[in-house]
């Protein structure tokens, strides 16, 4: 499979994960699968999606790029800081701090090997610090940290 239909795969897993369905999200991922370079049980996968859709209230799809395998994405995430999730994601920013319930909308890119009509890998680059930002979070220089 490849081209369009591992592109509607990914507009399906995207609609799952808008409906608020994290097991039906989940379902889009095989049995095993790797998750920025490493290996994740299904059943990992999803307690993410869990803790993703505690958080994320809508995400949009703006551009979607196929070739062979992989299918690359640019979305914006928007959601707003009700929960803290059971699995940190977005490297960790919802567990930096209580739950506020800000605001926030940002960029990511991602990148999907489908195999067989589900995902098998996936990795993301996100604006983690813009949406850090949105959540009242600031970078500070510690103690020691070399710089005059």
């Amino acid at each position: 499979m490849t081209g369009e239909p591992n592109k509607e795969i990914i507009r399906h897993y995207w609609n799952a994960i808008n409906s608020g369905d994290a097991k039906a999200a989940a379902d889009f991922w095989a049995e095993s699968s790797i998750n920025h370079g490493q290996e994740r049980p299904h059943a990992e996968v999803e307690r993410l999606h869990e803790s993703l859709i505690r958080i994320y209230e809508h995400v949009t799809i703006h551009e979607m790029v196929a070739e062979g395998d992989w299918v690359v994405c640019r979305i914006t995430a928007q959601g707003r800081h009700n929960a803290q999730p059971a699995i940190p994601f977005d490297s960790g920013i919802y567990l930096l701090t209580k739950p506020s319930g800000r605001a926030f909308s940002f960029q990511h890119i991602h990148m999907f090997r489908i195999v067989g009509g589900k995902i098998k890998e996936h990795w993301a680059n996100r604006d983690d610090l813009g949406a850090a930002k949105q959540l009242g979070l600031e970078l500070t220089s510690g103690k020691g940290s070399g710089t005059t």
